[in-house]
């Protein structure tokens, strides 16, 4: 079940809903915001897209609500109070997770949370599943780096406190899926109980992330924040995931091929990549040999970044990798790949230039030209060179000569330059083109 985990963890950046039909005064799918100043494309594509396929998957639903008043004794009680009302939660036993917060309005125009009481989180869990304090306190425990920070939510910087939000339901659907799928729902299956799945990759339930897998453990906490936040944000407003793995050796994870196909390998196995058709592309870099693949997989990731746009893409960023500078590279990379996506999605997708082809057609013709001309010229008999000068005496007339003689005067000698054939070819950087695995993408040495 560990590797359900990972197909979901990987979607998105998971996000909180509260659809309030009585109350509603902003509603972008699963998120409702009062204050209609949180608004985000982040946000949005997390409310219409995102959860509904987590509350799928979990068949558990999680929701927010962006409060700026309360007519109830304590946030607490708002919280469970319209949870009941409103029918929130999942199937016939309503299991889900609300994140209600309460903001108060300010004289410049923007909101602010209160000093105490501002925020809280309420589980309803049904008792087959685990204990519902025992979830509440690790949905909680995952949001709170977020929502406790005063310089975030003090008023002013609308546009900070949504990406905190944002940052916040993330943490918060990660550590759900979590607890539901890795062993605290009382189920039977020894994977639902804590035990090791003999089946799981070595170290990538330890190291897992949704977009950025730093098993290797070769960035900072800082860095990883950073990278994973920006997959993250590329990934949604694309709809192509974007992936990058660090890792030690790629024959800890392979089930006997190279480098590639263990990327293709892993992709699969953890259920990568966005939508239906599952989107997506993924660089891993195996330490041990620096070793390397790049694999893309989906009709549309492959129209993005077809084999000559993934050599070019490539060129973006591997330099990075073969100086050391892991969180450069992988940066440049998320950076090339937001462009090639909007390329894309502008109908300008990356491919290779027309004008070496025009060239090339250019020559042939004209070298074709030159050797019709040269037939023609051989087929000219009518004209001739003559030998002797008796050739050009006018028949029955003119002059008579009796007597020739051959003098040797010179000789006259033609050279023409042989061109030699060196060959010679560019550099792939040690990488080449491969394919497997229902797609294509790149492999070798950085």
């Amino acid at each position: 079940m560990k590797r359900r985990i990972s197909a979901f963890l990987t979607a998105l950046l998971l996000a909180l809903s509260l659809c309030v039909p009585a109350m509603a005064e902003t509603d972008y799918g699963l998120i409702y915001d009062e204050t209609e100043l949180l608004y985000s494309e982040d946000l949005a594509t997390l409310g219409e897209h995102t959860l509904p396929e987590l509350s799928e998957e979990l068949g558990f639903e999680m929701r927010v609500d962006v409060l700026t008043g309360n007519s109830y004794e304590s946030i607490n009680a708002a919280a469970e109070g319209i949870y009941e009302r409103f029918g929130y939660g999942y199937g016939s036993k309503s299991e889900g997770a609300t994140l209600t917060i309460l903001m108060e309005p300010q004289d410049d125009g923007s909101y602010a949370m209160p000093e105490r009481g501002g925020w809280c989180v309420y589980v309803s869990l049904s008792a087959e599943r685990g204990s519902d304090q025992a979830l509440t306190d690790a949905l909680y425990a995952a949001a709170a780096p977020y929502m406790d920070d005063p310089s975030t939510w003090s008023g002013g910087d609308m546009d900070m406190a949504s990406a905190a939000l944002s940052w916040a339901v993330s943490d918060m659907a990660a550590a759900a899926a979590d607890y539901l799928y890795d062993g605290n729902s009382g189920a039977d299956d020894a994977s639902w109980a804590g035990e090791p799945d003999p089946d799981e990759d070595p170290g990538m339930s330890n190291a897992y992330s949704p977009y950025v897998y730093d098993v290797a453990e070769l960035l900072t906490l800082e860095e990883w924040q950073e990278l994973e936040t920006k997959a993250e944000m590329i990934s949604l407003r694309h709809d192509c995931s974007v992936y990058a793995m660090l890792i030690d050796d790629y024959l800890d994870y392979s089930s006997g091929g190279d480098v590639y196909d263990t990327t293709t390998e892993i992709y699969h196995a953890l259920k990568l990549g966005s939508g239906r058709s599952r989107n997506g592309i993924i660089i891993l870099l195996s330490m041990d040999d620096r070793d390397y693949a790049m694999f893309v997989y989906g009709e549309w990731a492959e129209y993005a970044f077809d084999r000559y746009g993934a050599e070019q893409l490539e060129n973006r960023f591997l330099s990075c990798f073969s100086d050391g500078d892991w969180y450069g590279g992988i940066s440049n990379y998320l950076t090339a790949c937001d462009e090639f996506l909007e390329l894309a999605e502008a109908g300008k997708p990356v491919r290779s230039s027309p004008l070496p082809a025009i060239g090339i057609a250019v020559a042939v013709s004209c070298l074709i030209a030159f050797l019709v001309c040269m037939i023609l010229k051989g087929q000219m008999k009518s004209v001739r060179k003559g030998v002797d000068a008796n050739v050009y005496t006018t028949a029955g007339g003119g002059l008579k000569l009796t007597d020739s003689y051959d003098h040797y005067t010179h000789t006259t000698e033609t050279r023409r330059k042989i061109e030699s054939n060196s060959g010679g070819g560019r550099s792939s950087g040690g990488t080449v083109s491969r394919s497997g695995g229902g797609g294509h993408g790149r492999s070798g040495k950085f």
